[in-house]
């Protein structure tokens, strides 16, 4: 086995479910942060969760509709904008939220989405990956 830093794993599914991005596997350890961007469904109904290993890391509940949510500068950016970042701010720029995790074998990151589907959810699990 090797050792591996980049994109350990991603995910893009927008409808209602729980969707798992990331599982460390047998026989390793990873120290990973998480990028990701959302777009808000038809209604002000929708939830999203995000989760390390079953622990909410991040939560939003009653999503604006159609308003865009992703990570930057802190975890979670709130829907304060109807346009997708455009990389004008810091603040306005999609990146690895500045949060660390460690994780052992088995361990998982996960989103659930909750009520109603997204108009689309991409998230991606940046980090590495050693051999324990």
């Amino acid at each position: 086995m090797a050792d591996i830093i980049g994109v350990l794993g991603e995910a893009s599914v927008a409808n209602i479910a729980t969707t798992t991005v990331y599982t460390c596997p047998s026989g390793k350890a990873a120290k990973v942060k998480i990028m990701w961007l959302g777009n808000a469904g038809a209604d002000s109904l929708g939830d999203l969760t995000i989760t390390v290993n079953g622990i909410a890391v991040a939560t939003i509940l009653n999503m604006t509709t159609i308003t865009y949510f992703f990570s930057s500068i802190v975890q979670l950016n709130e829907g304060t904008q109807a346009a997708a970042p455009d990389g004008v701010t810091t603040a306005n720029t999609v990146g690895p939220a500045p949060e660390e995790y460690y994780l052992n074998a088995a361990d998982t990151i996960t989103y659930t989405i909750g009520t109603t589907d997204m108009t689309t959810m991409q998230m991606q699990v940046v980090g590495t990956e050693i051999d324990v």
